[in-house]
Order: C-alpha cells, then structure tokens, then sequence
C-alpha cells in the first residue's frame, strides 16, 4: 500500500513527535482511512521529509512519531517559473495541478489583455486560497517535497522586470520556433510563459520579445491555454530536467 504523503506547510520537522490539527488530520483519517500504526510522509513544502508512524489520530488531531528523513531526489534540477495568465474556472485547475506535478518551482499570475476572468478583493484572496490549495494537493499526490510558489497576478510588464537576468525565457506562440531545437546550451533555470484563452495579443508578443523571450511553439496545432503550459513543462524536464534519469 503506497504511503501517503501530508504537506504541513510552514510545519518545523524533526525527528520524534508531531502533532497537528486542521484539513490534513481529515484528510488522513476520514478520506484515507489512517490509523494508528500506519505509516506516512510528512512534508513542510521547502524540501524536508520525514516518514513516521501514526501514534494517535481522531476527528481533531493527529500525532505521528516522525522516524527517518526521505530523500529529495524527486525534485528536478531544472529550475521551473512560470508565467501564468489567468484561466476561468476548471481549466486554471488543470493547470496548477500538471504544472505542479511536472515539477514547476514557481509560477506567477498574471494579467493580459486577453484574459476573460477578473478577480480582485474578496473574490480574489478566495481563489487564491483555491488555488494554494490545488497545488497542495497536487504536492502530496505526485510525492514531491517543495511547494511551488504562487504570486497574486500582476501586469505583464511589472512581472517581466522582476524577473532574474540570468535565465533562459521562453514565450509560447503558435507561431515561434520549435521547442526542442531551443536553448540547446543546457539551462539550469527557465522562464516560461503561457498566455490566455484567446493568447498575446501583438504589443504583448512584442513586449516579452523585447525582454528577451524567445517565442516557441509545440507542434503543429494550436493546443489549449490549459494544456500548452503543460506539454511545454514536459518537454523542458525532457530535454533539461530529470526525465531521462528515471
């Protein structure tokens, strides 16, 4: 039986007892079915594992005796961010959660001209909330160690001049190169970034191509706003990452 893995996000672990209460203690118990004696991972989402065996676990609280650390070898090398416009409804869900369990380090919202879904106040901490919490999940299900950082959306310009000199930036455009006949000089860090339901529209195109996005494409149709993002993950952990290691 797979072990199953809890993010405690923010949770100092160490060797010995833990205790912890909330969503997690519910999801163990009543959608997992855990007991005491069982066993499972416990993770903090900045790179610490420890599996441990259930000491005592009801409806409120949950104490696990944390026994030997996991190796963080699940983690790619290759450094992921990802510049995300929003998405409406379930197809922003599909994003965060395959980008997720394809191993992106980072990604950020962003606003485009183009995008059919407006958030802000209230309305926009919930869906943040939604969103942390998709990629939680997808954390503890695809056994990764690292919690992938997520920023409010923002302008396309204020993201592009934070963004690190040092990496490759790529741009997904129907009309760019190929993706795999780009950035043969083995990156260890990667920008990309994916656009709306309906894309860039030509000033933003212009814009990322003014700081210095390469525009790349992925094959010969044009694929989903929700999908794209995803094909490019796994061609970048192809071609860079770890998936000839394993």
């Amino acid at each position: 039986m797979r072990v199953p893995r809890i993010l405690l996000p923010d949770h100092p672990l160490l060797p010995g007892p833990c205790e912890f209460e909330g969503e997690a203690v519910h999801h163990l118990g009543r959608v997992l079915r855990r007991r005491a004696g069982d066993l499972v991972i416990l993770c903090d989402g900045a790179g610490t594992a420890f599996e441990g065996v259930i000491e005592a676990i009801d409806t409120r609280r949950c104490r696990v005796h944390l026994e030997r650390p996991c190796d963080d070898a699940v983690e790619s090398p290759l450094k992921l961010r990802l510049g995300l416009a929003l998405l409406r409804g379930e197809r922003m869900d599909y994003a965060l959660q395959k980008c997720c369990e394809l191993g992106v380090t980072s990604i950020d919202l962003l606003l485009t001209d183009r995008i059919e879904l407006r958030l802000e106040g209230k309305r926009l901490a919930n869906r943040l909330r939604h969103f942390n919490g998709v990629l939680q999940h997808a954390v503890e299900q695809s056994g990764r160690t690292r919690l992938p950082e997520l920023t409010p959306p923002r302008q396309l310009h204020e993201w592009t001049a934070s963004l690190p000199e040092d990496a490759t930036r790529l741009m997904l455009d129907p009309e760019g190169t190929p993706l795999t006949v780009v950035g043969d000089d083995a990156p260890r860090h990667v920008v990309l970034v994916s656009g709306p339901e309906g894309g860039f529209d030509d000033a933003e195109v212009a814009a990322l191509a003014a700081t210095g996005f390469e525009r790349v494409r992925l094959g010969p149709r044009v694929l989903r706003a929700e999908t794209a993002p995803v094909v490019a993950l796994a061609v970048l952990q192809w071609l860079h990452g770890d998936f000839r290691e394993t």
